[in-house]
Formats: structure tokens, sequence, C-alpha cells
């Protein structure tokens, strides 16, 4: 019998994120990333199709509960696209100690859809984003991922690969 205890129970969540963003990863790019471990930071080590090892940080962006409880009895379902924006700059700070040239950066959307920040997305920032140091910076939609079993993308840097990744266009929820 296996007893998950509160980090146990966080990392398996972590596993199952990752799961969705690795299946999003490699329908956009046409690229594999195979777990072959889980740490505290990154989260995880990933080997890529050339044998070469690459760190995944998983960062959530959601807003505290109290204002989650406060905005939905106001019938505010998500994030606006501000506040959102302005908290993927904070974690883009907060994160910036773990950057690195071999560490993939996803920033988890929960509570603000991808379609709602795309418009404010301004390639022009590429050198700040690149100044962040990871290899890669993803946005990743999980707002959906109960109706139709998968995430979008939008990378925000390498500039190569700047840009929306949509998966899936003509699939209808739940099949």
């Amino acid at each position: 019998m296996i007893i998950l205890n509160n980090e146990n129970g966080k990392k398996h969540v972590e596993r199952e994120e990752l799961h969705y963003f690795i299946n999003a990863y490699e329908y956009s790019l046409g690229k594999k990333l195979l777990p072959i471990g889980a740490t505290e930071a990154p989260d995880f080590i990933c080997k890529r199709e050339d044998d070469s090892t690459v760190g995944v940080e998983l960062t959530k962006i959601i807003r505290d509960p109290d204002t989650k409880i406060l905005d939905s009895t106001n019938y505010k379902y998500f994030m606006d696209s501000f506040t959102a924006l302005d908290r993927i700059f904070q974690a883009l700070e907060r994160k910036k100690g773990l950057s690195s040239d071999k560490v993939i950066l996803v920033l988890q959307l929960f509570d603000c859809p991808l379609s709602e920040l795309i418009p404010f997305l301004d390639k022009s920032l590429q050198d700040d984003y690149a100044s962040y140091g990871f290899t890669e910076i993803w946005l990743a939609d999980y707002t959906c991922l109960e109706a139709y079993y998968n995430i979008e993308l939008f990378c925000l840097h390498p500039e190569e690969l700047w840009g929306y990744y949509q998966l899936n266009a003509n699939k209808k929820p739940y099949g």
C-alpha cells in the first residue's frame, strides 16, 4: 500500500500535468521529451531525442484562493488578462534563479484562457523573455483540460518557436 503525503500528492499531480505538456509539445513540434526523473528544481528531468537532458519547471499562474472565491460570487470564473500577465512576469522573476540553457519553463494557465492573453503577447519583448535565461518558455493553457483532455501552447522564447500552437482544433469535447 502506498501512502501519499502532501509532497507525494503534489508530485503526482505535477507528473500528470507534465504528461499533458509533453503530449502537446510533441504534437506541436514533433519532438519528444521522455521523463527520466523527478526533482525539486527543476521539477523534472527529461531526455530529448538526441539523448541530451533538459529540465522542465512547471509553474502555476493562478489567483489566490480568497480572490477566486470572491470572483466566483460575482460570476467571474477567470482571472482578467492584465492580472494574468502581471502574474506571468512575477513568476518569471521568481523563477529567474532556476534559469539555465537546460531548463524549459512552463507557465501553466489555470485561471485565464490563453485566447484572452494572445492579443497582449508582444513579440517585441523577445529580448526580455530571453533575458530570463531559460532554454524555452511556454504558456500552457490548462483551462479546458477537463473538456478536451489536451492543452494548447504559446511559446514566448526562443524567437524561432514564438507563437500559438493549437491542438486538435476539430475535436469536440468528450469525444
